[in-house]
């Protein structure tokens, strides 16, 4: 199958405005102003219209009465469901991989956390995005479990919005940087028990960020500030 090459305006759009809805480069709640992007793009308005009613569809993006197209907020209730399923499947994926993880694949894992270490001192945080999907891509690929496997990566897609936290909350990066290297040292002791309960912490700790986070937006004195769509 022959790979496409040809990009649309819109496509480029979509995906320029969905990398920047990902990485928190546009904040939840921000206002995407439909002749702003036209401009900045070099184009007219309606592939932008069209790669925005695309993400909607996505939810990436909510059209907001009198306002337009805005990112849509982080929904703590809907993401506490998402990582008690998360937390279980990666935490056995984790304890499996220590049985099974090759010198190759420890060694990779090695080098991914220097990468990421680089990453995080120089804040480029859609390196950040993509190193940690990849730490615990080689982890869950060591399982040997394709249905696990599979079933990790539907959940994490629908959580997909989640990596812009390490552009959104102070201290991610550096403390998700430091779980990796403690996961990395129970793999290589073949300690699938605390690999394991190491995954469950790393993720309960993104989601109580999360929480801060959230609850932190919602209080007045946030409100009043200006936090929104401004």
């Amino acid at each position: 199958m022959r790979k496409k090459i040809y990009q649309t305006k819109s496509e480029i759009i979509y995906e320029a405005l969905k990398e920047n809805i990902i990485t928190g480069k546009y904040k939840p709640k921000q206002r995407l102003i439909l002749s702003e992007i036209a401009r900045d793009f070099g184009t007219s308005e309606i592939p932008v219209r069209e790669a925005l009613r695309l993400l909607i569809s996505e939810g990436l993006l909510k059209n907001v009465p009198h306002v337009g197209a805005a990112v849509t907020d982080l929904n703590i209730e809907e993401l506490e469901e998402i990582y008690v399923v998360r937390t279980v499947l990666e935490g056995l994926a984790t304890r499996l991989a220590s049985r099974n993880i090759s010198e190759k694949e420890l060694e990779l894992l090695k080098k991914n956390n220097n990468r990421m270490e680089k990453a995080v001192a120089s804040q480029e945080y859609g390196k950040i995005i993509s190193l940690n999907r990849e730490f615990h891509r080689i982890i869950y690929a060591a399982c040997k479990n394709r249905y696990l496997y599979k079933s990790i990566f539907e959940f994490w897609d629908l959580s997909y919005r989640i990596p812009g936290v390490f552009a959104l909350i102070p201290g991610i990066a550096p403390l998700s940087l430091s779980e990796h290297r403690d996961i990395l040292k129970a793999l290589k002791d073949g300690d699938g028990r605390r690999a394991e309960e190491l995954i469950s912490n790393h993720k309960e700790n993104l989601l109580s960020a999360l929480r801060d986070y959230c609850k932190d937006r919602t209080s007045p004195s946030s409100q009043t500030a200006g936090v929104g769509l401004d």
